[in-house]
């Protein structure tokens, strides 16, 4: 995912960490340290809860207690997604990498063929774990004689059950609105209908919290902020969450050999790049195939730089093309769908079908998302009428 930095990695999974999540952690670090904790040890934040033994700490000692619990929060909400990802591994299921931002994360899942069953367990997984995490929380909280720690396990054992109800939300993306969506898979048989349905009461969740946050603001609380923050990313999420579902139904019905291109024109590797110029200036073109007996690339202009008229006329194209050797290929039998995730990954517009160590064309970007287009706008299938 862009923007993210990996941490680490657990049980083959990668752990990587949003940018927007420092931002959220310093934050919410703040407001630990000199609000909830600060109250919550003189008693004035509730009136039954008074933790007197942490009243009058110097102000360090409360940013410690701010940093210490947002942290723990942190590992909570990365073993609640791992408890998806075990699931998934548990059914069978590749799980690449887990990104963590803002209340939570996403597990990037390799699986073409998710079923609803499988989508159902993993979905509850995280909310029944969040519960577990809560409990674990609050004997410690109960039982625990030092009360820093006391007061840091109040505060965890709270969010992490907050985190439980809230996830059970029958609203996509939240867990509980995957478990929905699992459930109207398996009964219309039609994942792009169930995903309208869940999303759409996602969205309906998260318009609430955006109204509820805004009456806060209103009265005067800021803390209303964070519902209208939060009601309005889950609202964004809803709706993209959706098109990827559309986008990947839609282009998996389509095969690789419908789009191939078999007939293309092919430059000579030895080629100046100054000829090159000459010949196809006017070609509208930025993607080209460079090709001989014992060299085949693919040259694309926007990876090229800046080149001296002197330096152009003894360049040639091969020096400035990509081997297809280092271009991960398709397969005949592969969708457009993954073709379309491969032009995101390897940063192409032009990959190239092999078939028994052969290469027997290729597919472009612009191909793929002109048949989308039609598809989604037209209702175009491909098939000859």
């Amino acid at each position: 995912m862009r923007g993210a930095t990996k941490i680490f990695r657990i049980a083959g999974i990668d752990i990587l960490i949003h940018y927007s999540w420092w931002l959220v952690f310093i934050l919410l670090t703040a407001s630990l340290a000199t609000s909830f904790f600060p109250g919550l040890c003189s008693g004035q934040l509730m009136e039954r809860i008074s933790i007197s033994g942490c009243t009058g700490l110097p102000k360090v000692q409360y940013w410690l207690m701010g940093a210490a619990a947002a942290l723990l929060l942190f590992v909570s909400v990365l073993l609640h997604e791992l408890s998806h990802s075990m699931i998934a591994k548990l059914r069978k299921i590749k799980v690449e990498s887990i990104t963590l931002f803002f209340f939570g994360g996403v597990a990037g899942i390799e699986s073409e063929d998710l079923t609803p069953g499988s989508e159902f367990l993993m979905a509850i997984a995280g909310p029944l774990f969040s519960l577990i995490l809560a409990g674990m929380f609050y004997l410690i909280f109960i039982f625990n004689g030092n009360n820093v720690w006391t007061a840091i396990t109040f505060y965890l054992y709270q969010l992490n059950l907050v985190l439980a109800i809230f996830n059970l939300v029958p609203g996509y993306p939240l867990d509980g609105g995957r478990a929905f969506r699992a459930i109207l898979h398996y009964y219309y048989g039609d994942l792009k209908k169930a995903t309208r349905i869940a999303a759409t009461g996602g969205r309906i969740f998260a318009l609430v919290l955006m109204v509820i946050g805004l009456l806060n603001v209103l009265a005067g609380s800021l803390g209303g902020l964070w519902f209208m923050f939060l009601g309005g990313f889950l609202y964004f999420i809803a709706g993209v969450s959706y098109e990827q579902v559309v986008v990947k139904e839609t282009l998996s019905s389509i095969p690789v050999k419908e789009i191939l291109t078999t007939r293309y024109d092919v430059l000579k590797p030895e080629m100046k790049f100054y000829e090159f110029l000459k010949q196809n200036a006017n070609s509208g073109e930025e993607v080209f195939i460079v090709k001989n007996k014992t060299f085949s690339g693919i040259l694309d202009l926007r990876t090229v730089g800046k080149i001296n008229p002197q330096l152009q006329k003894t360049v040639t194209l091969k020096q400035l093309s990509r081997p297809l050797s280092n271009i991960q290929s398709l397969r005949r039998s592969d969708n457009a769908y993954t073709a379309f995730r491969q032009f995101t990954e390897q940063k192409a517009d032009l990959l190239p079908v092999l078939e028994k160590g052969s290469c027997i064309g290729f597919v472009a970007r612009k191909v793929v998302m002109n048949r989308l287009v039609w598809s989604l706008k037209y209702g175009f299938d491909g098939k000859k009428v």
